[in-house]
């Protein structure tokens, strides 16, 4: 094997520049503006003078990455890397714990380093375009249509929307509904199935039933839920 076959494809500018940006989003959550190159160096696995290459100083890199992280180009690329052999649970759960880390990730952030003092007023008033998202998590659905009882771009909405809202430390008042209970929520709703409540009576009838058997003077009447449905 040649040296060049052994090389790895170089990245072009965009995609280096966005692979720093996804490094560093991680470390300014937990260091804010005092990260250091050397600290966004490592973690992108590239030299500090290749950051250079690609943004003009720190101010930018810290900029775009924060603009790429609410553009949500990272969290599309995640939704599209879950396995198209998870089963609907799965998914479900994958998408809620993406939305919540990253719903946490960018309001760290803006607190953090005031994002929006250094922002352009039209950006400000732009609202974040959700689209993109919403599409990626219908594709997702898509394979698990026929377990749905709305449409895979309904559902999409759904689990967006809800995952937001339970996650917003505003909305909540800072007690964020875990992954697992939205999840459970999303896929089965809060009230008791009418099927599950039937399964119960009817276990219990049974037992009732074969208590009665037992006895030879207690005459049980058939309820029309034992009933057997053939003469």
């Amino acid at each position: 094997m040649t040296e060049r076959t052994r090389r790895a494809k170089p990245m072009s500018r965009d995609e280096r520049r966005a692979s720093i940006m996804d490094a560093a989003v991680p470390l300014l959550v937990q260091y804010g503006r005092d990260v250091t190159s050397k600290q966004l160096a490592e973690a992108a696995g590239v030299a500090e003078g290749t950051l250079y290459s690609v943004f003009a100083d720190k101010d930018e890199l810290i900029h775009d990455s924060i603009h790429r992280h609410i553009e949500a180009t990272s969290m599309v690329d995640a939704i599209r890397e879950i396995p198209e052999s998870t089963d609907l649970d799965g998914v479900i759960r994958a998408i809620v714990e993406l939305t919540q880390h990253r719903t946490e990730q960018i309001f760290a952030l803006v607190a953090i380093l005031g994002f929006h003092e250094r922002t352009p007023e039209h950006a400000k008033r732009r609202p974040p375009d959700n689209e993109p998202v919403i599409q990626a998590i219908a594709d997702v659905l898509l394979p698990h249509r026929d377990r749905l009882t709305v449409t895979p771009r309904r559902a999409a909405q759904f689990i967006r929307y809800a995952t937001f809202s339970m996650t917003h430390p505003m909305i909540t008042n800072g007690e964020v509904v875990p992954a697992d209970e939205i999840s459970a929520l999303l896929l089965h709703g809060f009230s008791v199935a009418t099927g599950a409540a039937t399964t119960t009576a009817s276990a219990d009838e049974r037992r009732a039933a074969a208590s009665a058997t037992a006895s030879p003077d207690v005459v049980t009447p058939i309820s029309p839920a034992t009933a057997p449905l053939t003469a």
